[in-house]
C-alpha cells in the first residue's frame, strides 16, 4: 500500500514539473537565447584581446590619393608591443607612389627609401607618416578607437572569407583617427565599422571620411590576421 503510494507521489511530482518551465525543475530552456552582449562590452573585449597578444599582422589600404601633397597611402607589416613594427609603408611623394620597408622599434624609425640600399633613421612627419610602432599604444593606437566611438551600435553581420563577422558601427573624431591616418583632419568626423570575429578578435576595421582636401570621403581599410604569434623585431 506505502508502495502504491510512493509511486502515486512520484507520478504526482513529474505531472507538475512537465506543467512548469524546465528552468523550474533544475534544468536549463535550451529554446532560450543567451544573453546579447552590448556593443561597448564586445569592443572592450576585441580590445583587451589586441592589447595582449604579442603581435599580429596588419594591413592598411585605400583606393584613394590626394592631389597634391605627401600621404600614407598603405601598410603591411607585423605589430608587436615592444611596441614594435617591421614591414612596409606605401606612400606618395610629390606625387610619386613608393613601397618603403620599414622598421621601428625603440622610439626610432628606420626606413629604406627610394634609390638607398641600407636602412637609415628617418623622422617620419617628415613624410606625413605616423610611427607605425605606436600603433600598439592601447590609448592612441589602434585598439584605443575601439572605446571612443560616438554613437555606437550593432551592425549586422558580414563574412570574410571562411569568417562571419560581427560588425559595429559609429563615428570617431579626427583626432582620433590623426595618429594612425596622419591625413584625417583634427576637426573632422569619421564613420568606423569594426569587424569582430569568433575569437572576440579585431578583424577589419574601416574607416571613411575626407582625408584629402577636395576629395570627399574615402575609405581606409585595416585588416588584422595572425594574432599571437613569437616575434621579435631588432633594430637594422
Amino acid at each position: 500500500m506505502m508502495a502504491d503510494r510512493t509511486r502515486g507521489l512520484a507520478a504526482a511530482a513529474a505531472l507538475a514539473c512537465l506543467a512548469l518551465p524546465l528552468t523550474g525543475c533544475g534544468g536549463s530552456d535550451p529554446a532560450k537565447p543567451a544573453k546579447a552582449t552590448s556593443p561597448a562590452a564586445a569592443l572592450a573585449k576585441a580590445k583587451a584581446k589586441f592589447d595582449s597578444s604579442s603581435s599580429v599582422h596588419l594591413t592598411l589600404s585605400t583606393d584613394s590619393k590626394p592631389t597634391s601633397g605627401d600621404a600614407v597611402l598603405g601598410a603591411d607589416g607585423t605589430l608587436t608591443h615592444q611596441p614594435a613594427f617591421d614591414g612596409k609603408v606605401k606612400v606618395t611623394l610629390s606625387g610619386f607612389n613608393a613601397e618603403v620597408p620599414i622598421i621601428a622599434v625603440g622610439g626610432k624609425v628606420y626606413a629604406k627609401l627610394p634609390l638607398t640600399p641600407t636602412y637609415a633613421e628617418i623622422n617620419p612627419a617628415e613624410y606625413s607618416s605616423p610611427d607605425p610602432a605606436q600603433f600598439a599604444d592601447t590609448s592612441k593606437g589602434i585598439s584605443g578607437l575601439l572605446l571612443k566611438m560616438d554613437g555606437l551600435k550593432s551592425d549586422g553581420t558580414k563574412r570574410e572569407g571562411k569568417q562571419v563577422l560581427t560588425r559595429y558601427a559609429g563615428t570617431l573624431k579626427g583626432s582620433y583617427v590623426a595618429p594612425i591616418i596622419p591625413s584625417a583632419k583634427p576637426g573632422g568626423s569619421y564613420v568606423t565599422v569594426v569587424g569582430v570575429d569568433g575569437h572576440d578578435q579585431i578583424t577589419t576595421l574601416e574607416v571613411t571620411g575626407e582625408f584629402f582636401a577636395g576629395g570627399g570621403d574615402e575609405t581606409y581599410d585595416l585588416t588584422f590576421d595572425d594574432y599571437g604569434k613569437n616575434v621579435k623585431i631588432s633594430a637594422p
